[in-house]
């Protein structure tokens, strides 16, 4: 059953927003504020058991819904697996609880945006001007409607291990290696020559809150690049953080978002492996991982993405929403470039003309 929800101001019966700079829900119309009222705790962790079950078990699919807005009566017809959205006409902000329901798992947490569309901007300038390649056209040109703030799903994923490794150590020494140049004369050379002994042992680590993130609009590589986020900050889940703010549901990509926390649980260990097993060098690594105290916890965090079109090349950068980290890739000014090349070959030609 569909759970859609209006949020008016109860002063003027405009619409609220969650404001980032204030933590609290705005009035666009008013400007009246409203705290919510919501306490920090520790949220539960789910043994992996039920999620490895829930990882076969198929989703509902998606529909089309139809919400008739009581502000201006205008009927849109949406995707269910919106969680938020605004009317067409009016702009009447609708929450959409059935998008997290109706899923195999609701989200428990929630970190809310930090970062205002305002402060995302500056955060951007300042980063695109860092760089003496950079092309600083791009700033003259305003990125502010294809800026957008998405809360995005995440997995977040603790556990032990039981490491087993073993392999060839090698530690390097030194010897002197004579020979007898073209002029008779005898020179040496100081040669560095490895020692390989086998070693072996075994380590227990304890692994928290490896974050996988199950969308399709951001890959997990790029996410990556603006970690941290701060989970000690977790609010349990509340609907009024979404209120103008897109936000996302999970893309039953479960399996392989297990596999990933896997994968990157190993790096780790391997990563500790190499150091317990290296001298000055090492060869023919084998290690042997066993999991076990497996939980899981369904988060969603706040992150700016943007994605443009500068001097027909696409580009793009996000910044989490929380601590104002950011990633992507910058346009390269081609008149610097050339200028510098030409420069170069300027000072090879002075070179070989004073050499001549």
């Amino acid at each position: 059953m569909n759970q859609l929800k209006e949020f008016p101001c109860p002063n003027c019966n405009s619409e609220l927003n969650y404001d980032a700079d204030k933590s609290k829900l705005s009035c666009l119309h008013c400007n009246s504020q409203f705290p919510i009222n919501i306490e920090k705790t520790v949220l539960k962790e789910i043994d992996i058991n039920s999620f490895k079950t829930l990882m076969f078990q198929e989703e509902k699919d998606s529909y089309q819904l139809d919400y008739n807005c009581s502000k201006c009566g205008k009927i849109n017809t949406v995707s269910s697996t919106l969680s938020f959205f605004e009317c067409e006409n009016c702009g009447n902000n609708v929450i959409n609880s059935s998008a997290y329901q109706e899923k195999k798992v609701t989200p428990q947490g929630i970190i809310p945006f930090t970062i205002s569309k305002e402060k995302a901007i500056s955060v951007f300038n300042d980063w695109i001007g860092k760089g003496f390649w950079n092309d600083s056209d791009l700033k003259k040109m305003s990125l502010i409607d294809n800026l957008k703030g998405i809360y995005l799903p995440f997995w977040t994923f603790d556990c032990s291990t039981f490491n087993q490794w073993s392999g060839q150590s090698g530690t390097h020494y030194y010897e002197n290696e004579y020979y007898t140049d073209d002029k008779g004369e005898q020179q040496s050379n100081r040669i560095q020559k490895t020692s390989w002994s086998f070693k072996q042992g075994e380590f227990t680590h304890l692994t928290n809150d490896v974050l996988i993130t199950d969308n399709d609009e951001i890959p997990q590589n790029i996410i990556d690049e603006i970690y941290p986020f701060h989970l000690d900050e977790l609010l349990p889940m509340d609907e009024c953080f979404l209120l103008g703010w897109n936000a996302k549901t999970y893309q039953s990509k479960m399996e392989e978002c297990y596999s990933l926390y896997k994968d990157k649980v190993k790096e780790v260990v391997t990563s500790m492996s190499i150091d317990y097993l290296k001298d000055d060098t090492y060869s023919n690594l084998q290690v042997s991982t066993t999991f076990s105290n497996e939980t899981y916890k369904y988060i969603i965090l706040p992150i700016w993405y943007c994605s443009y079109l500068f001097k027909g090349k696409s580009y793009f950068f996000i910044i989490n929403g929380q601590t104002a980290k950011v990633h992507g890739n910058k346009p390269l000014s081609t008149s610097k470039i050339a200028l510098a090349i030409v420069l170069v070959v300027l000072c090879i030609a002075i070179l070989l003309f004073l050499n001549g």
